[in-house]
């Protein structure tokens, strides 16, 4: 293994951490094993020969990264209030993950889970130290490999979070919403990466990812709320199927 190419060994550690993260972790550790782990790999990184700047968490990329960041989570957190003001969209958010908090255990998740123990942990891992490992093999390389590790990285949390998300669901169908939730986050990786590479630093996307994940637990929330506050009986969903939200562990 000494010899194995380090961005080939990251990708490995990462499917075995995902593994440990869906079936072994206790979920009141899901945040601090997270971020323990985000550091190991940036320990590896450095290991590896990549710099602070390589790796997207350089001092001097903070300024820009913040700006950048910024502006795109303002226009998802716009974006989501525009669903939240329609009740035909806002029903699409009935999540039973979002259901039934406390109001402190609401703000943990809305404050410390989604946006230190999923997305900075995700921007850190995918989008700073295996992005840069394989960035070392061109631009390219390292947007591919970034997607389909991200998507992958969301199959199984997916398989087993959906059942709660979709009224009913057979096997097959069950897969196929796996299988596209994961092309989904392929996706949106892109989109992470191109905003870190134009603002030079992790924290860009971790301002969007945030918001992005917040945001659609908030709108979760109010429209639960909204929901049983009318008591709606028009037969609409009752659990929400928009693929981009099922990938949290709430």
């Amino acid at each position: 293994m000494e010899n194995a190419d380090p961005a080939v060994q990251a990708l490995a550690g990462a499917a075995a951490y995902n593994l440990l993260q869906n079936f072994a972790i206790a979920d009141a550790l899901y945040v601090p094993a997270n971020l323990g782990t985000a550091a190991g790999f940036v320990a590896f990184g450095k290991r590896s020969g990549l710099s602070p700047d390589m790796m997207g968490l350089g001092r001097a990329q903070i300024g820009s990264a913040l700006m950048a960041g910024s502006l795109v989570a303002g226009a998802i957190g716009a974006g989501l209030w525009q669903v939240a003001r329609h009740p035909r969209l806002s029903r699409w958010m009935l999540d039973e993950r979002a259901r039934g908090h406390t109001p402190t255990g609401a703000f943990y998740r809305a404050v410390v889970r989604f946006p230190l123990g999923t997305a900075l942990f995700e921007e850190v891992v995918f989008r700073g130290v295996i992005d840069g490992l394989w960035r070392r093999r061109g631009d390219r390389a390292a947007r591919v490999a970034t997607a389909v590790a991200f998507g992958c990285w969301h199959l199984v949390p997916t398989y087993r979070e959906f059942p709660k998300m979709a009224i009913a669901i057979t096997p097959r169908r069950r897969v196929l919403a796996t299988l596209g939730g994961a092309v989904v986050t392929g996706l949106s990786s892109i989109g992470f990466t191109m905003l870190r590479e134009r603002s030079g630093g992790v924290v860009a996307p971790w301002l969007a990812h945030t918001a992005f994940n917040t945001g659609s637990y908030l709108l979760a929330r109010h429209a639960w709320a909204r929901h049983e506050f009318t008591g709606r009986g028009d037969g609409s969903r009752t659990r929400a199927q928009w693929p981009a939200a099922q990938s949290e562990r709430i």
